[in-house]
């Protein structure tokens, strides 16, 4: 660099801490020399927006990515089918869900899990589990029994799936139900079926 580069590199330099020297008034905290670089321009998540070709702002998930908290459900080295009806399932999935083994239990375990199927699950199921529920006296076709046959051979992998994905004319209630409070219902479960 020779002298004449290095004059006009200082003299950048003194006329740019001049203009923030000058210009800048450091009396006051958290000043701010560019605001905005440091405030953005906000979209609420269901608002237009140009910076995405559908003008969304909420996107879609990009495909194969697992939202934070939510891992998927898997039994035996398989990814668990959730979206399916049982008798459409193959051997495999079958299998993977019968499987599919219930957490060790904890203390208040059988609590909460009594909680969660009167808040739940007693409207159709009634509180016994006898499918006696409140909704089945206003016409709405009775559930089969908790303590029935079936019902108690079936596996701790099956029941939860049941809750997590609804079956018949039950509905899913994995998006209401914690996945450890969907264990703790079949844990309450077995126990009604004592």
């Amino acid at each position: 660099m020779n002298t004449t580069q290095k004059a006009l590199v200082l003299a950048i330099l003194v006329v740019a801490a001049l203009h923030f020297v000058g210009w800048s008034d450091y009396r006051v905290r958290n000043y701010e020399i560019m605001p905005d670089m440091l405030v953005s321009v906000p979209y609420g998540s269901l608002d237009a927006n140009p910076n995405f070709p559908d003008g969304k702002t909420a996107q879609t998930p990009v495909e194969g990515t697992i939202a934070r908290g939510f891992p998927p459900l898997q039994g035996s080295g398989v990814l668990l089918d959730t979206g399916s009806e049982w008798k459409t399932l193959d051997g495999t999935q079958q299998r993977a869900w019968d499987a599919y083994v219930m957490p060790t239990a904890a203390d208040g375990d059988l609590a909460r899990g009594r909680e969660v199927f009167q808040a739940i699950c007693a409207t159709c199921h009634g509180s016994g589990g006898a499918g006696d529920g409140k909704v089945t006296k206003r016409g709405v076709p009775p559930p089969p029994s908790l303590a029935a046959e079936g019902a108690i051979a079936m596996s701790d992998g099956r029941l939860f799936r049941i809750v997590t994905a609804g079956q018949g004319n039950m509905a899913p209630h994995a998006a209401q139900v914690a996945r450890a409070d969907r264990w703790r219902v079949v844990r309450y479960i077995r126990s009604l079926q004592k």
